[in-house]
């Protein structure tokens, strides 16, 4: 049997599977290839800063909403 390390997330009410036991908000950011200049990040319900996404970690079972935001008139 071959067991490949990975991590399953919710990603905006999605089920996502990375092959990565745990990424950085940026690395998984990066990965889907999000590069809006205004969004915001939480973690099971915990408000990320952005400059604090190169520290906080998503981890398998993380429940992730990135919110792109967008102004106008």
């Amino acid at each position: 049997m071959v067991y490949i390390r990975g991590m399953t997330i919710t990603l905006n009410g999605s089920t996502e599977r990375f092959d990565a036991v745990a990424l950085t908000v940026r690395e998984l950011l990066k990965a889907k290839s999000w590069s809006f200049p205004l969004i915001v990040v939480s973690i099971n319900g915990r408000a990320i800063a952005r400059d604090g996404w190169d520290a906080a970690t998503v981890a398998d079972g993380d429940v992730v909403d990135a919110t792109h935001l967008m102004s106008g008139g």
